[in-house]
């Protein structure tokens, strides 16, 4: 619709609508991102899980196993933010790293067949797949 055929008031009130739907979503995205405190360095589990964006139940299961750092204190076990983005860092799978070393798999596995290896035929092989 063109805006030229609704009528002013209408416009306005469209107007005022759209105004408080966009406070409203402000407010909303404000109060998710309170639920990190970003001045605090141990968070629970739960802030842990909304920070990583998995369950709580993942996030006591990647600690019971020792694969995410986490510190207990009395009986309450807490994450801390700057560990975590470490573990996030280091346990990031890096696409060159990985296709780096999938293709040195298929030569050295082609290596043994032949002594002559043809990489470009490699890399666009693995491209069709």
């Amino acid at each position: 619709m063109e805006n030229e055929h609704i009528p002013q008031e209408i416009r306005l009130f469209l107007d005022m609508l759209t105004d408080l739907l966009v406070e409203k979503y402000l407010e909303r995205i404000e109060g998710r991102l309170k639920k990190i405190p970003e001045l605090r360095r141990l968070i629970t589990a739960k802030e842990a899980s909304q920070y990583l964006n998995v369950s709580t139940d993942t996030i006591y299961r990647l600690a019971a196993l020792k694969r995410l750092p986490y510190i207990k204190i009395g009986t309450r076990v807490l994450f801390d933010i700057k560990a975590i983005d470490r573990w996030i860092e280091k346990n990031m799978v890096k696409e060159k790293d990985w296709k780096r070393e999938e293709i040195k798999l298929k030569i050295q596995s082609e290596k043994k067949g032949s002594k002559e290896i043809d990489l470009l035929g490699i890399l666009k092989k693995r491209a069709k797949d």
